[in-house]
């Protein structure tokens, strides 16, 4: 089983016993631990952003609560840092139309660097309206 770590520093939880309690505190960015974001039923893609049918959710999910139905899930500092990086690469690939960078590219590639350099610049002057 993987090891428990803080949804908020991703420090490894190993000094702090099981089960966590409703007052426990991570040993290094001192963020509460017993909130939803720790929980294995924390799911931000659905409307309570909570799997588990009978618990009564709270509004905040980073802060300490008493739900009965806490359950610390291994990996939840991971899983909270891919999903914004990945939600703020997908809208920078539609905002410039590729999802590649030019150090992906081969070096052999078609087009050159300048003319790149104009079609981003020519995309950044119509999102803007600049008609110069």
């Amino acid at each position: 089983m993987a090891e428990l770590s803080c949804w908020n520093c991703g420090e490894l939880l190993t000094e702090v016993p099981l089960p966590i309690s409703r007052h426990e505190n991570c040993p290094q960015c001192f963020t509460e631990l017993h909130c939803c974001r720790l929980c294995r039923y924390y799911d931000p893609q659905i409307p309570d952003q909570c799997e588990e049918d009978r618990a009564d959710p709270p509004v905040n999910k980073e802060v300490g609560n008493f739900c009965e139905w806490f359950q610390p899930r291994a990996g939840a500092y991971a899983s909270t840092r891919t999903q914004k990086k990945d939600a703020s690469l997908g809208k920078l690939d539609s905002l410039f139309g590729g999802s590649k960078s030019e150090a992906d590219q081969p070096d052999n590639a078609n087009s050159s660097p300048a003319t790149t350099e104009d079609d981003v610049r020519a995309k950044l002057d119509s999102l803007f309206c600049k008609d110069e």
